[in-house]
């Protein structure tokens, strides 16, 4: 069975998240964080919110728009440590950003393909997962070995959230039932 053409859009945001190199420098690991954090804030998350509330799961919809709110809180976490920081779109971003509009402008079609929600929740889950397991843990050696305690503090701050993240999405997605 071929994928439909949203379900090629999460795969390629998938893709984005598992194909971040993190910065040897934990000033641009901090503006990369303000950066992703303000994506999964402003546009990832709203719209698997949207998806979840769409396909008639207004509590999962509810999870995803707690999550994006913590997402916009990382960012400004990084921003009081940084408060000069200049903080631009990289190509990764403007297409994973392309590729969530994508998605929001095939939203009805998301919603009631029953895949739809289970999708969003298999990504947010592998985001959450690498940057609780992967790139914020990998962020905090590095400003720690850079004498840079407070921000390496920040950086394990997030590392816990995104740990919460990832189980509150696990739930999710062992709640739906198996035609979802």
């Amino acid at each position: 069975m071929s994928l439909s053409h949203y379900q090629e859009d999460f795969l390629g945001i998938d893709r984005f998240f598992q194909e971040a190199v993190p910065h040897d420098e934990t000033d641009l690991n901090a503006a990369s964080t303000v950066e992703v954090e303000m994506y999964e804030h402003e546009c990832m998350y709203p719209t698997f919110a949207e998806i979840a509330r769409q396909s008639g799961y207004p509590e999962i919809g509810a999870m995803f728009d707690a999550i994006a709110r913590e997402e916009g809180e990382h960012a400004a976490l990084v921003r009081q440590l940084y408060q000069d920081l200049e903080v631009t779109d990289t190509p990764q971003t403007q297409e994973a950003k392309r590729l969530v509009a994508q998605i929001r402008g095939q939203m009805e079609v998301v919603a009631k393909d029953p895949r739809g929600l289970r999708r969003a929740l298999e990504t947010a889950l592998e985001v959450e997962s690498i940057e609780s397991e992967k790139t914020y843990p990998a962020f905090a050696a590095l400003a720690r070995r850079q004498g840079k305690e407070e921000v390496a503090r920040v950086f394990e701050e997030i590392v816990r959230s995104e740990t919460r993240h990832a189980m509150w999405v696990r739930r999710a997605l062992e709640s739906l039932p198996a035609h979802v």
